[in-house]
């Protein structure tokens, strides 16, 4: 016995089912006879299928309900819409499922945001746009001198942040705030034979991460930033002698001047500290070992 070709049977149903997705993909022309605007042909939501959201309605019925009421008074009070404030739980139907389970407690919710007071759903916007509206300061802090590449536009504010996650600043990590950091400064996290303690415990407490008015972006400049947890060297209190000394039998002067030990270990640092992330080289010659992180 001969069974037919499985294959035309095959792709007749693929048809079918492609022309059915696309069929529940497309909102009756009602909606888009008046709300031109709002049916724009890059609406994503208005592309999606039923198979996409577990078989609930899709097109404008996805979120506002059947309209058929609405079709015949023509009253806005017939149809279901959403108000600044409001429509998170209408948004979490379909997306609590898509990663934004942790939406209820994080900071975002708790402050009383919703869905709909970021994003534009009838249309796409730009996320450093719609964060600079309430997080001025932070915005602010991306026109000082050292900063973050976001006003150049190689990165923007969910390169590092989540803003719907309940995690410390919702930050892109379920574990430390480093780990942020270190998905693109990979050389800073070691590990290092000889560490930085401040380093291994949290980046910011060096670094503030949006921008800053020292370099590199430091919270403070050399050699106060570094002052905050550790001594000067006694070096830089010393003065050197005022005009020429015999040494060797030459007689010499200080080419830096009688306050050149005071500009040499006060000044900055990472000229001689340049390791000041760790290291794994000891510092030959130098009594802390490899601690110094000299090289």
């Amino acid at each position: 016995m001969r069974f037919p070709p499985r294959r035309p049977l095959l792709a007749a149903a693929a048809l079918g089912l492609a022309l059915a997705a696309l069929a529940g993909a497309q909102d009756p022309p009602d909606c888009a006879s008046c709300h031109e605007a709002q049916a724009r042909f890059d609406n994503r939501h208005l592309a999606l299928t039923p198979s996409e959201v577990q078989g609930r309605a899709v097109g404008c019925a996805g979120c506002h309900g059947d309209p058929a009421k609405h079709l015949e008074s023509g009253e806005a009070k017939d149809v279901v819409r959403f108000a600044p404030g409001e429509g998170s739980q209408a948004c979490l139907t379909c997306h609590r499922s898509m990663g934004q389970n942790e939406w209820h407690a994080s900071e975002h919710a708790r402050a009383g945001v919703a869905c709909n007071d970021c994003h534009k759903v009838h249309a796409a916007s730009r996320p450093e746009t719609l964060c600079a509206t309430c997080h001025e300061a932070e915005n602010a802090q991306f026109r000082l001198p050292s900063r973050h590449p976001l006003q150049e536009g190689r990165m923007t504010c969910v390169s590092c942040h989540d803003p719907h996650a309940a995690g410390e600043a919702q930050l892109k990590t379920k574990q430390r705030a480093n780990d942020t950091c270190y998905r693109c400064h990979q050389d800073k996290e070691g590990p290092f034979v000889f560490e930085h303690d401040p380093v291994q415990e949290d980046c910011r407490l060096c670094h503030a991460p949006h921008g800053s008015v020292a370099n590199k972006l430091l919270t403070a400049s050399e050699p106060m930033l570094c002052a905050q947890c550790h001594e000067l060297h006694f070096h830089g209190g010393y003065t050197a002698s005022d005009g020429a000394i015999e040494i060797g039998g030459l007689h010499r002067e200080s080419s830096n001047g009688v306050l050149g030990l005071n500009k040499a270990f006060n000044t900055k640092c990472t000229q001689c500290h340049s390791r000041i992330h760790g290291s794994d080289l000891p510092g030959q010659g130098v009594s802390s070992h490899g601690r110094g992180l000299v090289r």
